[in-house]
């Protein structure tokens, strides 16, 4: 007896087999960051939140070419049931960059993301440009003026200056920001939903002794144990100074006191970034490393023809001279030098300092591979002539 199946069933049965499995869902994703201020005259006010949650910054500063009275950032994210939703908020009052050339009562700007979309918004309200009074703005609007290039609320970002020649001492092509918003949401599959896998079986074994906690190091411990090159070759002195009371507020760093003219050496592996001079630090850089620590230099009498932004160096590698640039010019010969670990806020750099003083490191390939142990024939002793015979 031969069983026949109907052509409509069997043309189902083949059609059910030839259509692959759908691919797993990808976990949805939300993430959203916001900045009071941000650009070459520093941060302020940063939140940041990836996955779920919230975070918020208060802030306000009063640094060179940079003034705002009051500020608040703002985020949140969620995935949950995978639906993907993320907010950022950003709002600045009392603005005012670069000597009063651009200022605005009150900053506003906010992201919000949804299934792959972003809706920006804000205003700005106040605003003055090189003098003249533009209002109350709450759409995308550009001037130039007064040597700047002034865009306001544009994408994530509510009021944006940058210098197309010196002002009030800082260079062409110096930028700021002020509220700054990014947000990211993409649907998904839940994450709290989404199987772990399973693991394979492992044979049995015996079992190892439980090992004792280890307590948790800190920034500053993790960076005194490094193999980081002392900042100054030479005979160098570190202030024990940070938090001390300054002019534009508390001490970020520690000075080292050395002789003008001392080479100035790059820490660690990695990339320099804006290099130039200001008018409180001085000639100054910053140098970032993979891992994401940054160092700042301040108060160099000169840079090395390797400091450069936006190039990579090694641990030992020339950057500049020791000097009294920017306000130090009263005080002897020092660079200010600061520890920003993960790139934010900068922590007391003694411990790290006096340790890396102490081991003495100078990696092969570093200043005095290529220069000797020579110091009467040092490259910064050219500065030093050089300024005597100006008569500084």
């Amino acid at each position: 007896m031969r069983l026949r199946m109907p052509a409509l069933g069997l043309a189902a049965l083949v059609a059910l087999l030839l259509v692959p499995a759908a691919p797993a869902q990808a976990p949805a994703r939300a993430a959203a960051t916001a900045e009071v201020a941000s650009g070459d005259l520093g941060t302020l006010g940063r939140a940041a939140v990836s996955g779920d949650g919230r975070d918020a910054a208060d802030d306000s500063t009063a640094r060179p070419g940079l003034e705002i009275a009051g500020s608040r950032a703002s985020v949140r994210a969620s995935r949950e049931g995978g639906q993907a939703s993320a907010r950022a908020t950003a709002t600045a009052a009392g603005v005012s960059l670069f000597d009063g050339l651009v200022t605005a009562a009150r900053v506003t700007r906010s992201a919000t993301a949804e299934d792959g979309a972003v809706d920006y918004r804000g205003a700005v309200e106040g605003l003055v440009v090189d003098g003249q009074e533009q209002g109350d703005r709450s759409g995308e609007h550009r001037w130039s003026s007064g040597g700047a290039r002034v865009t306001i609320n544009r994408d994530g970002e509510g009021l944006r200056v940058r210098l197309t020649r010196a002002v009030a001492g800082f260079a062409a092509g110096t930028t700021a920001v002020v509220a700054g918003v990014e947000a990211e949401a993409v649907d998904g599959a839940d994450p709290a939903a989404t199987p772990e896998p399973t693991p394979e079986p492992q044979p049995s074994a015996t079992p190892e002794p439980a090992k004792p906690a280890q307590p948790r190091t800190t920034p500053a411990e993790r960076l005194a144990r490094g193999r980081f090159v002392f900042p100054v070759y030479g005979d160098a002195r570190v202030a024990d100074d940070f938090g001390a009371a300054r002019q534009i507020g508390a001490h970020q760093g520690n000075d080292l006191f050395a002789a003008f003219g001392s080479p100035v050496l790059a820490v660690a592996d990695g990339t320099l970034n804006r290099v130039g001079t200001l008018p409180i630090s001085g000639n100054r850089l910053w140098l970032k490393t993979e891992r994401g620590d940054s160092f700042f230099y301040a108060h160099l009498s000169a840079f090395s023809p390797e400091a450069v932004s936006g190039r990579k160096v090694k641990a030992g590698t020339l950057l500049g001279f020791v000097g009294n640039t920017g306000d130090a010019e009263p005080t002897p010969p020092h660079v200010h030098f600061e520890i920003h670990p993960g790139d934010k806020a900068a922590i007391d750099p003694h411990a790290a300092l006096t340790a890396w003083q102490a081991r003495g490191l100078v990696p092969a390939g570093g200043w005095l591979a290529r220069y000797g142990s020579d110091t009467e024939e040092r490259p910064g002793a050219l500065v030093e002539v050089r300024d005597f015979i100006a008569g500084e």
